[in-house]
């Protein structure tokens, strides 16, 4: 473990990787349920992003000492869940909950990297603010389809 980090920072971090994974799996699930062509293309290409975003979180919680999950089941399962409900007549919400986990995620990623920073830990700060920048890139991507 990097002395220099707090493990509550590390504790944070195991939140977000969860998060992560919810967002993996109903992307998956409603890029499949959706009517609308283009939103399920977005959507497909937000689960590729996860499937990316997950590996790059994984990476730079194990350089600061942590054994990250590979997986978690409870997560997938309510991802799931919250997809099922979306095709019968809650997609407006789902996208609603999706919508306000992005912008959740973003202020996440950049009071890690802020922590970084002072710490010294530029490289795991500027990661961090890449993970940040591609969930602000799918919140402003689904405000698009989220009611205002």
């Amino acid at each position: 473990m990097n002395p220099r980090i707090d493990p509550s920072l590390l504790a944070e971090m195991r939140r977000a990787l969860l998060a992560e994974f919810g967002a993996r799996t109903i992307y998956r699930e409603l890029a499949r349920r959706v009517p609308d062509q283009e939103l399920s293309e977005v959507l497909s290409r937000f689960h590729q992003d996860e499937i990316e975003q997950i590996e790059r979180l994984r990476a730079l919680m194990q350089s600061l000492g942590a054994t990250p999950r590979l997986r978690s089941r409870r997560r997938a399962a309510l991802a799931w869940g919250l997809a099922q409900w979306a095709r019968l007549g809650g997609r407006s919400l789902a996208l609603r909950m999706c919508h306000d986990s992005e912008n959740t995620l973003v202020r996440w990623y950049w009071t890690y990297a802020n922590y970084l920073i002072a710490a010294g830990e530029i490289e795991h700060a500027r990661t961090c603010e890449a993970l940040g920048l591609l969930k602000q890139r799918h919140a402003r991507t689904l405000a698009t389809w989220v009611r205002q």
